[in-house]
């Protein structure tokens, strides 16, 4: 209401020279959906394609950054209050970290520094994000009444996956009959996307329970509620740039075998280092991984449920941020300004991060009004409604 929104499409996407593959607009087949072996084959064409136009070594965050730098000098705006979710955090803060006195205020979303090593990160964090889940579910008893038997239903899905087993599955939207081959790294995709928003991880107990008994649809169907919005606007050669560059070589034989402890495994790992086994990348600089230490007000939120970008991210950068405040709700997954009180406590943070006399948190960090994010609900697990007979 108050300030000028600029939006840059970073380099490799929107329409500045976007690393898109080529997306066929027709539903594709279940196993095309959710099968990553062949997300990755058909990435190797798509990067053949793109090399005509494109160096994939130019296109890391480190390199963006400065492209953000130049739109603020022409538009000659001496400080910038940066935005950042996701990955957008990662961007933010090694802007901060390069130029620190351009930068009035930042807010990150869901904080991806380039020291949590995706996709090892993957199965660690969603692991979590599970088990935070299970343990819902078995301390409602409605939810504990309605799936008595959850362990055992993952467990068998598991014990299926981990043999690499055919299952027979209805196209959530075109109702037609498909067979795909249900293993590990099938199964970890299947898991993991409904546990982005809370609204679908509500319903993952009632998935997993039909699974349990060898109906599958309803597991299809919250990755294909995911995967429709998230592949909207993907630019995949420029997402996998990034990650060959600057979080692959971070995969060491620990971060690996905590990958491989948990139920969705190590198989992320091997798919990303066939991926970038197609692209040309750089080596990044060695103070990218240095976290900035710059005196500007930073707010960090984080969603309790995030699958991808944990609170525990937050914390490490925050612990190098001297004016930094880190607000955590709880029941929330992957994305917070949007719910509740959020919007309001972003809003004021920016309006008073130079007001003199006051603190950039004066009015947000007391417990009446940062404890409005602790109170969202979160969503009561699906129950199928009874159908009665007239």
């Amino acid at each position: 209401a108050r300030r000028d929104m600029v939006y840059v499409d970073q380099r490799g996407t929107g329409d500045s020279n976007p690393l898109a593959c080529e997306r066929d607009r027709r539903p594709r087949s279940i196993a095309d959906s959710v099968d990553p072996a062949r997300a990755v084959a058909l990435l190797g064409a798509c990067v053949e394609r793109l090399a005509a136009r494109a160096d994939t070594r130019q296109y890391a965050t480190w390199i963006a950054m400065g492209d953000l730098d130049a739109v603020r000098a022409a538009l000659g705006a001496e400080r910038i209050n940066l935005w950042g979710g996701s990955y957008g955090t990662r961007a933010a803060l090694e802007y901060l970290r390069q130029f620190p006195q351009r930068v009035r205020s930042v807010v990150l979303d869901g904080a991806a520094p380039a020291t949590m090593a995706l996709p090892a990160s993957f199965a660690v964090d969603s692991e979590t994000a599970l088990r935070v889940l299970l343990a819902a579910c078995e301390a409602d008893k409605a939810c504990k009444g309605q799936y008595p038997q959850l362990d055992s239903d993952l467990s068998r899905l598991l014990f299926i996956a981990d043999r690499s087993t055919r299952i027979g599955v209805t196209h959530p939207l075109t109702g037609e009959s498909e067979t795909l081959l249900l293993d590990r790294t099938v199964l970890a995709g299947l898991l993991r996307a409904p546990l982005y928003p809370p609204q679908l991880g509500a319903v993952l107990p009632f998935a997993l329970a039909q699974a349990g008994r060898g109906n599958y649809d309803p597991l299809m169907a919250l990755s294909a509620a995911m995967s429709s919005r998230a592949g909207e606007n993907f630019a995949e050669a420029m997402h996998f740039a990034v990650v060959c560059a600057e979080d692959m070589p971070r995969i060491d034989a620990p971060r690996r075998a905590a990958a491989a402890a948990t139920r969705f495994g190590a198989g992320f790992i091997d798919l990303y280092e066939r991926a970038c086994s197609h692209l040309a990348v750089r080596t990044v600089p060695a103070a990218f991984y240095s976290p900035p230490a710059a005196d500007v007000p930073v707010l960090l939120l984080s969603g309790g449920a995030d699958p991808a970008t944990p609170l525990r991210h937050a914390d490490t950068v925050a612990r190098t941020l001297p004016r930094a405040l880190h607000l955590v709700a709880p029941n929330l997954g992957h994305g917070v300004p949007h719910h509740g009180c959020a919007p309001e406590l972003i809003a004021r943070f920016v309006r008073q991060a130079d007001a003199p006399g006051r603190g950039p948190f004066a009015g947000i960090e007391d417990g009446k009004d940062a404890g409005c994010l602790t109170r969202l609900p979160a969503p009561l697990a699906f129950r199928p409604p009874a159908f009665v007979s007239p």
